[in-house]
């Protein structure tokens, strides 16, 4: 049986240099023409800004990115309407590339790194967040949505 990678950071990146190289593979399909593709900065960087400020709540609380076992269950702030909001942003980053890079086959891209995390990374998390903070965690669950 094959392992399968749970290692969200290769997600990320395979996706955005997917989504980076789909204007050279396809270039009949690019579509959305200079300036109007310049749009997607706004999203890339707002996505970037979720992710980082989110990112730096799990520094502060000295808290684990990797899958072990965390030490600090982090409700402030993004994580207060999101339970993933650093995946949130990435999934905005990556969908603001795809604006940017104007090619209609890109837009696949956000599609399938929300289909990884959602149903490769996020589970094992969440069972690993339960066994770490049972009824704590429960409660969070219950009133916090997973992507908002």
């Amino acid at each position: 049986m094959k392992k399968i990678i749970h290692f969200p950071p290769f997600y990320f990146f395979s996706i955005v240099a997917l989504n980076i190289v789909c204007p050279f593979l396809f270039p009949e399909f690019n579509d959305i023409p200079f300036p109007y593709n310049l749009s997607g900065l706004i999203g890339s960087m707002f996505g970037l800004f979720i992710l980082m400020k989110s990112s730096n709540l799990f520094h502060e609380k000295k808290t684990t990115f990797r899958l072990e076992k965390p030490t600090a269950l982090v409700q402030n702030d993004f994580y207060k309407i999101s339970r993933n909001p650093m995946y949130l942003g990435a999934l905005i980053f990556i969908f603001g590339e795809s604006v940017l890079m104007g090619n209609r086959i890109s837009f696949i891209c956000p599609i399938l790194f929300f289909l990884f995390i959602n149903f490769l990374c996020i589970p094992p998390e969440e069972m690993m967040m339960e066994k770490t903070f049972g009824r704590k965690y429960a409660e969070y669950k219950k009133n916090v949505r997973r992507w908002l």
